[in-house]
Parts: structure tokens; C-alpha cells; sequence
């Protein structure tokens, strides 16, 4: 037996002990025993939640003078609190664990994030003392810092590894965007995309390790158009507006009623309900932003409004949500970097002069984006009673996205290096004269992504037994709704001299063109215009059925048992033309280029390079071109692909309650079987021609999971977890796909690989949490993930018609290990004396450490994985006035390894600073100022050694905004 088995059976063992009562464990009463006497009700409630672990929320002015008759004997929670409040005016409504007070006649929002003042606890009785303090009742009062005390009290009360962020007001969630939102939640880093937050990473490991899902049910993927590098799973939060967004769950170990597929984490994105509101209600809201580097004010509306019957049986919800936003990046990118091959004549020259590294192009580009995103979403709740309820979700998101990009290349020709001009350091050429080529190139197209997702849900107690049906469907449609046209010139400028930099001297390189304009328009021949239309559907349909009820089966609470069936698909057509017929090889005039468009490209680094050029004028070359061209379909055969998965999973769990040495121990386990049929379909190339293939692949995961926590003390528990977990590999990458690259001067090829198996591992996890004060807390975890198969790129040389092509394709390594820490830290400042009771803290930290076995020569670290990341926030809240400023933090990024990762582009470290300031201006309208990277900070890229790979600069981004709830 492998170590895994062993381990794995320890954990079986250790819960057939328990099942089997040995002294140490003592199983509760089936239901709580409850001695509340009467009396004031706000000092009621702390002790209610203390022998129930139900969590009581309430505004204080709903509890002032309201007493309580009392409540003694064997209840369920829900029924204890109803008996608690019979006679005071006041019953609640269940809002996932927690209970919100509100008037018989009227419903309070819930919204707002609970918790800041805790009631006076009075001395329990002795039946009290029997059980573990679980949640004290706590009060809501609005703002930032409820949000993270209710936050906190998910965390602590969740059955598995958890941490999750909530909106704090209806439309106002702590961040413009919810990825950057998620960046304060322990473990989680995001990746950029023009300044804005697209993907998310979680304990370091890559965007391709997460699922997102939406209520719960798989989200759809949109898929990159831009320039048809394709991201397959990764959901795109730049297609969801923070607006729709009532909170965010991130879960690090999984559970056997979750969807299976998620070696990171498994980031759930809730919209709001209208039951979960509470009552009637209309949030807008209007800010105009300013991105400082494109130098435009873009407007952002959103709208909320719900309405529920008297009864509070019934409700229905509608957001809306408005944005353009305009960017500008200041780019280096296409920075070419190539190792001396001995076996090469070049190679043999370079070896020859003590060059084992050598650059061979550089790329200044200016990136322009005009985009438009809309959203709505829909919902509606019937609850006719506790034991009924039907949802039904609707939402749908569209941005559509102009695109305007404009570059030039200098290719170095290292073989015509002129003697003597050479700088060598460290074995690295970062300097020197050569002969060159520039292509000038504008490119320009729309592009549009759709998401749509329909879901409903049946929830029905049948006596002890809750039954639950969910129907969903997602579709997410990406498309070039206008297609790509590149307008590109090519042609030698003769000599020029460059010299490299390392990243950590903050300048770009220096070329200096001995002769060459490139603002002459008449300075190189036309070379030919490239046109692309792309789309991708990727679609699921899912059914599931789950079934739950009480148990009194020793320590054994509660089974959960259910069964899910989905059905994926992804659709991905791509077709290619290049219109040189009347266009190649001829030099055009003025007329036929604009003016260049900014006048600070790349102002804000160092570095002497050419900063403007000509610029075509796509639409004048486009008049010229011969429409009667035709593109290649063996080539857009190569490139389009179909990919569909049936998978069948079910699952069975438990819930344990018991008592190890006077310590309450409460926990899940169970799992999950998931069956995947998997199918690919395309075109494989033979080097002559595309050949129609498809494979099917069938296989069968067994994945056991435990979820534990231990409450040691009535503010410490210890929390071990452990599971088997797989994550599927991109779509794009199961593809039999060929894309040939040859608008540059290098050739290059991506592919897939229909035969690819899953990541699989074990990963276990261990964490202490202190919550020493009301919404505060230290918390201190480890992780560790063996993992039995990876997939990772590799490179290879490919020959179609002749000409060689360096092929990109991925490939199924051997085994590796993770293994990391996380630190988290939050202190609401409620003692201090006024005014700084309002301050609030908090930070996290992240270490992830990895090793993987590609071969049986080749160990290194993983790929796309970061090894520190943090976060600092620190806030002020008092009365009308708010502010925070919170600080992200990711480290270096490799994205190659072994020999062949010399010239590998890897992203260097990054931090963001973002602000806010708000004041209430009514208690219904509230005015804000907020910033995005604050100190104008600048991504860079780097390869071995240091040297130079890459550099994107978009600036800050500052905005006012007005929000009014009424």
C-alpha cells in the first residue's frame, strides 16, 4: 500500500472509533437542551446561540425594551428561537447560517454585514454550561468592518476550509471589480489584464486550477478572442460587474457535495435574493471614473430593485448595471530571447565569443480599449412556509470591447554583430550593433463576450427529510464581432545599436537606429493585412438532486446524499486570410497612415527607444485590398476544435458532532465518484494536409474528503482536512488543434493533446483560529498537495510544407508537491476610546512552495505558480465617514523550467496600492472617492539571469461616485 492508502485509512479508522463511542468521545443530545429563563431579550440571545451554535442577528433598536418569556426543554434551534420570541413582536428569517431578527409586520435588510457590538452575556445555567459556546448573538450596524465580522462568523461556523468577503451595502461591493475584491482573502492573488483583475489564483497555484461557480452551479467561460490565446476553464471576471454581486465564497478544501475539479479552490460568486433582503428596497448608483493614462471620464450606473409581499412569502429582484470604461497601456512586449544551440552555426559562433544568451527582438506597443459592459440579473422567491422553497435565477452580462493596438518590432540579427561592438555579461549578449529588421503593425477589431446563465431550484421538508432539485444552464459566447484586421509593414532599417537591461534597474532598453525614421511612411514596403474571425461557445447543462436529513446515530448529525449530471461542450471556430494581392512589397505615402495618437508613449521609464511611428490607416489599405482572396481551410480546420464531457457524479456525506476530551468536535466527511466521458474533434495535420480525427477518453475518479474542526477553547479551534481532488485540463489543451504563427519573423506553432489525464492529488490541510475579540481573529494554516500526474508545456520542432515551426504543446509530467502556509490576521479596534474606536486591520500572507518531477532527468519547480503573495488593508470607520487603503502583493511567476526555460518570459513581482474615502451624506445617500493603484505601478516581465522580457504600464485610475438606498 502506498503512503496516501495508509493515510487515508488512519483517517477511516479514526472515524469507525468514533462511531463505535470509545470513552473519549461522548455524542450530544440529538437536540439542544435549552434553560433560558425570562428577562431581557438582548441578554437572551448570546446564551441561545451559545447552547445552539446558531448565530442571532439583530438591530439594536429592534431589541430595546423587548423582554422574553423564556424557553426551556429539547428544541431545534429554529424552533427554540421561535418559542424565545413568542410575545416580543419580533420573529426571524434564516440567511444561510445565521437567524435576522425583524418585526412581525416588516423585514430588515440583511445586506448589511453583521456584527460589532456583542450583547452582555450573562452567567449560563448549568444545562448551558454542558455545551460548547458556539456564535454569539451579534448586532448589525452597518459598513466595511460588518462585512468582515460577517465574514469571519461564515468562516468559523463553515464545515471545511472557507474564507469568504460579502458586499457591504446592497450595489457596493470593496472593490470596483470582484476579483480585486478577493485579493484580501487569505490565499488569494489575482492576474491583471490592462489594470483590471481577470483571473484569480488561490494558495499560488494558477487560474487553470480554480472552478467558479454562480449560486453554486458552474459559471460558463468566456474565452479570449483579443489574440487567440486561448485560457480554456478560467472564468473571466472581467465579464461580471461587482454590482450584481452579493458575496464571494473561496473554498480550500472541498467538500463531497461540491463539483469536483478544483486542485486551487473553488470560488463560489453569489447573487442577491430578494427573501434574503428582507424587504422592499431600491439601491442606486452613478460614478464616473478617470483611468489617468487614457485620459477620459467614463460613466458606471447600476440599479437594484426588490420588492416582498407583507407576508414575507414572496419576492422578486432585478439589477441592472452600466459601464464604459477606456484604457490605454504603454507596452514592451515580443521581447525574443534565444540560448547559444551548439549544434547550429550560429550557435557555434555565439559559444565561440562566451555568449550563451543572446536577445533577438523587442516590440513597443500601445494598447487602446474602449469597452462596454452591460448586466442584469434576475430573481425570484417563493417560501410559502419553512418546509417550501422555490428560486428561480436569472443572469445575463455582455461586453463588448474596441480594440486598437499599435506596434513596432526591432529584430536583432545577431549574426551580423559588429566587431568589437559586443557586451558580454555573465555569458548574456546585452549589447551591441547589428543589422535589423522592423514590421509595423496596427491591429484593430471588436470584440464581444455573452454570459448567460438560467437556474431554478425546488427546496421541500418532508418530515425529517430535505429534498432539493436544481436545473441549470450556462452559455457563454465569445466572438470577434468585428474581425481582426492587422495592417502590417515589413522591411530592414540598417544598423542599430541596443543595449539590454536587467528588471531591477526600472528602465527598458535602449535602440538607437543609425538611419532609419520609422515616423517615415514611406519607409518600408507593405507586407500584408491579416483577417481573423473567431468564436467560442462553451455551454453546460446540469441536473442535480440532493436529499439530507437528521440523524441520532452516535456522533453521526446528519447524511447527505445526492447525484449530478452535466453536460459540457466547447465549440471554438476560427478561419484566417491574408490579403497581399495589389498591397505586398509596395510603399505607400502619407495619405495612407494617421497621426500618431499620444504624445507620452512609455514617459514614464527610462529607456531611449523610438516613441513614435507611422501609424496605418487600416481603412484606406482596406479599399485596396483584393476581396476575392481566399484564406487557407486546411489551416482553419487545424485551428477549430469541438470538446464535450458527460460527466455522472455522485456523492454521500456526513455530519459528526462529538466530544473528544470536553473539546466539541464537529465536522464532515464523505465522497464523491464522478464519471467523465470526454470527446475531442478536429483536425490533425500530417505536414501535408488536415486530417479529420476524434478521440474519446472515459475515466473514473474516487474522491474521499474529511472536514474537521476541533473547539478547543470557547475562542480557539483547530480545523484538519483532507482529500482527494482532480482539476481537468483546458479545454483548449484536450483540443487535436494547430495553430501556425508566422505573422512575426519567427515561427511558431501551438497545439493540444486529446490523450492528456487530469491533474490528480492529496492535499491536506491543518489550521489554528483564534478569534480572541468580536469580528477579529489570528489564524495560522499549513497545506500540503501531492500530486500524482501535472500536465506542463513543452517545446519541439515541427515541419509542415517544408518549413520548421517551434511547436508549443502540452504534456503529462510526473509527480509533484506543494506545500505551503497561510497567515491571516483581523482586529476590529471596538475598545479603543473614541474616535479611534472606528480603525480596523487586517493582513494575510501566503507562502507556496513546490517541486515536480518532469522526468526522470528533470525536477524543478512548478510552473504559473507564485511562492509569496499578501495583502495589508487598513480602514476607518466612524459615524458618516469611511476610508481604507489596502495593499496586493504577488511574487515572481515562472512560466518555464529546465534548460529549454533560459528564454522563458516570466512575470515579475507586483504590488497595487488601492484607496477609498466615503461620507455619508443622508443615512439614504452616500458619496465616494476611490483609487486603483495608487502609486502608478508597472508590470514587468523577465527571463534567466534578470535580463529584460517585458513591460506594461496603464497608470492610475481614480473615480467619484454617488449611492443612494432607499
Amino acid at each position: 500500500m502506498t503512503a496516501k492508502t495508509w493515510t487515508w485509512l488512519g483517517s477511516a479508522s479514526a472515524l469507525a472509533i468514533m462511531l463505535a463511542g470509545a470513552p473519549a468521545f461522548a455524542a450530544p443530545p440529538a437536540k439542544p437542551t435549552l434553560a433560558i429563563p425570562a428577562g431581557d431579550l438582548a441578554t437572551a440571545l448570546p446564551s441561545f446561540s451559545r447552547a445552539t451554535g446558531l448565530q442571532v442577528l439583530a438591530d439594536p433598536a429592534l431589541l430595546k425594551g423587548k423582554r422574553t418569556e423564556g424557553v426551556r426543554g429539547q428544541f431545534e434551534a429554529e424552533r427554540g428561537l421561535t418559542e424565545l420570541l413568542r410575545g416580543t413582536g419580533l420573529n426571524f428569517v434564516r440567511n444561510g447560517g445565521a437567524a435576522i431578527l425583524r418585526p412581525m409586520a416588516q423585514r430588515v435588510s440583511t445586506a448589511p454585514a453583521p456584527v460589532a457590538a456583542q450583547a452582555a452575556p450573562v452567567a449560563p445555567t448549568a444545562a448551558q454550561a454542558e455545551e460548547p459556546a458556539m456564535l454569539e448573538a451579534l448586532v448589525v450596524t452597518g459598513g466595511f468592518a460588518n462585512s468582515l465580522a460577517r465574514a469571519l462568523a461564515e468562516k468559523r461556523k463553515a464545515a471545511n476550509v472557507v474564507d469568504a468577503i460579502s458586499a457591504e451595502d446592497i450595489g457596493k461591493f470593496p472593490s470596483n471589480n470582484i476579483a480585486e475584491a478577493l485579493q484580501r482573502v487569505p490565499g488569494v492573488a489575482i492576474t491583471r489584464d490592462r489594470g483590471e483583475g481577470l483571473f484569480v489564483r488561490v494558495r499560488g497555484l494558477g487560474p487553470n486550477f480554480q472552478i467558479v461557480t454562480l449560486n453554486g452551479r458552474s459559471a460558463a467561460v468566456n474565452e479570449n478572442m483579443r489574440d487567440s490565446g486561448q485560457s480554456g476553464r478560467q472564468f473571466r471576471f472581467d465579464t461580471l460587474p461587482s454590482e450584481l454581486v452579493a458575496g464571494v465564497e473561496v473554498g480550500k478544501s472541498p467538500l463531497a457535495s461540491l463539483d469536483e475539479g478544483a486542485l486551487g479552490g473553488v470560488v463560489d460568486v453569489k447573487t442577491f435574493r430578494p427573501l434574503d433582503l428582507g424587504r422592499s428596497t431600491l439601491a442606486l448608483s452613478a460614478t464616473a471614473s478617470r483611468p489617468q493614462l487614457a485620459g477620459k471620464t467614463d460613466p458606471r450606473l447600476s440599479g437594484l430593485a426588490s420588492w416582498t409581499n407583507a407576508e414575507g412569502t414572496f419576492g422578486v429582484l432585478a439589477a441592472l448595471v452600466f459601464d464604459q470604461r477606456t484604457l490605454r497601456q504603454d507596452r514592451i512586449t515580443g521581447v525574443g530571447w534565444s540560448y547559444a544551440d551548439p549544434a547550429s552555426t550560429l550557435g557555434k559562433t555565439m559559444i565561440a565569443q562566451g555568449i550563451s544568451l543572446y536577445p533577438t527582438a523587442i516590440r513597443p506597443t500601445l494598447e487602446r480599449e474602449d469597452r462596454e459592459r452591460k448586466g442584469v440579473v434576475l430573481s425570484a422567491q417563493y417560501r410559502p412556509s419553512d418546509e417550501t422553497e422555490i428560486t428561480v435565477d436569472a443572469s445575463y452580462t455582455k461586453l463588448d470591447d474596441h480594440y486598437d493596438e499599435l506596434t513596432y518590432s526591432v529584430d536583432q540579427n545577431v549574426a551580423t554583430l559588429a566587431a568589437g561592438s559586443a557586451v558580454i555579461k555573465d555569458g548574456v549578449l546585452v549589447g551591441g550593433t547589428v543589422n535589423s529588421t522592423t514590421q509595423i503593425g496596427r491591429e484593430v477589431s471588436d470584440l464581444a463576450h455573452d454570459n448567460l446563465m438560467v437556474a431554478g431550484r425546488i427546496r421541500q421538508k418532508l418530515e425529517d427529510w430535505t429534498l432539493t432539485a436544481d436545473l441549470a444552464y450556462a452559455r457563454a459566447f465569445s466572438e470577434t464581432s468585428n474581425p481582426i484586421t492587422r495592417t502590417r509593414l515589413l522591411g530592414p532599417i540598417g544598423q542599430t545599436t541596443f543595449s539590454m537591461t536587467k528588471v531591477d534597474d526600472d528602465a527598458v532598453p535602449s535602440v538607437r537606429l543609425a538611419t532609419a525614421d520609422l515616423g517615415n511612411p514611406s519607409l518600408l514596403p507593405f507586407r500584408r493585412i491579416e483577417w481573423r474571425e473567431n468564436n467560442a461557445t462553451d455551454d453546460e447543462t446540469a441536473l442535480q438532486f440532493d436529499a439530507e436529513r437528521p440523524l441520532s446515530w452516535g456522533p453521526l448529525s446528519r447524511v447527505q446524499f445526492g447525484v449530478k449530471y452535466r453536460e459540457r461542450s466547447r465549440d471554438y471556430n476560427r478561419a484566417d486570410i491574408n490579403y497581399t494581392t495589389n498591397l505586398a512589397g509596395k510603399v505607400f505615402g502619407a495619405e495612407y497612415f494617421d497621426a500618431f495618437p499620444v504624445s507620452s508613449f512609455l514617459g514614464k521609464v527610462d529607456g531611449t527607444l523610438p516613441t513614435n511611428w507611422a501609424m496605418p490607416d487600416p481603412a484606406a489599405f482596406w479599399v485596396l485590398a483584393d476581396k476575392t482572396q481566399k484564406g487557407t481551410a486546411r489551416a482553419d480546420k487545424r485551428n477549430s476544435y469541438h470538446v464535450s464531457e458527460d460527466i455522472a457524479a455522485g456523492y454521500i456525506l456526513g455530519d459528526v458532532e462529538s466530544k473528544v476530551f470536553n473539546a466539541a468536535l464537529r465536522g464532515q466527511f464523505g465522497v464523491r465518484v464522478a464519471r467523465t466521458e470526454q470527446i475531442s474533434a478536429g483536425n490533425a495535420d500530417n505536414g501535408s494536409a488536415a486530417i479529420p480525427v476524434r478521440y474519446k477518453e472515459t475515466y473514473t475518479d474516487v474522491l474521499p474528503t474529511a472536514n474537521f474542526a476541533l473547539e478547543l477553547t470557547d475562542t480557539l479551534q483547530a480545523r484538519f482536512a483532507a482529500a482527494k481532488v482532480i482539476t481537468r485540463p483546458s479545454l483548449a489543451d484536450l483540443a487535436p488543434r494547430l495553430t501556425l504563427n508566422s505573422s512575426g519573423t519567427v515561427l511558431t506553432a501551438v497545439g493540444g493533446n486529446p490523450l492528456l489525464k487530469p491533474f490528480e492529488a492529496w492535499q491536506y490541510d491543518a489550521t489554528v483560529e483564534w478569534y480572541f475579540a468580536p469580528g477579529s481573529a489570528l489564524i495560522a494554516g499549513a497545506f500540503y498537495k501531492d500530486i500524482t500526474t501535472f500536465v506542463y508545456s513543452q517545446k519541439t520542432n515541427i515541419v509542415v510544407d517544408g518549413q520548421t515551426y517551434l511547436l508549443t504543446s502540452p504534456t503529462n509530467g510526473g509527480s509533484a508537491k506543494i506545500k505551503g502556509i497561510e497567515l491571516a490576521y483581523q482586529h476590529l479596534f471596538k475598545r479603543l476610546p473614541a474616535p479611534f474606536d472606528g480603525l480596523g486591520f487586517l493582513a494575510n500572507y501566503t507562502y507556496t512552495d513546490t517541486e515536480a518531477t518532469y522526468s526522470p532527468t528533470l525536477k524543478d519547480e512548478m510552473v504559473n505558480v507564485a511562492k509569496n503573495s499578501f495583502n495589508l488593508t487598513a480602514f476607518y470607520e466612524k459615524d458618516r465617514f469611511a476610508a481604507r487603503a489596502s495593499y496586493s502583493w504577488v511574487d515572481d511567476v515562472l512560466q518555464d523550467v529546465g534548460g529549454a526555460g533560459l528564454s522563458a518570459l516570466n512575470d515579475s513581482a507586483f504590488g497595487s496600492l488601492d484607496a477609498s474615502v466615503s461620507y455619508k451624506i443622508t443615512p439614504s445617500i452616500t458619496a465616494a472617492v476611490e483609487a486603483q493603484n495608487l502609486t502608478n505601478a508597472s508590470q514587468w516581465q523577465f527571463v534567466k539571469g534578470g535580463w529584460f522580457g517585458g513591460y506594461t504600464h496603464y497608470g492610475r485610475t481614480l473615480s467619484f461616485g454617488l449611492r443612494a438606498k432607499f
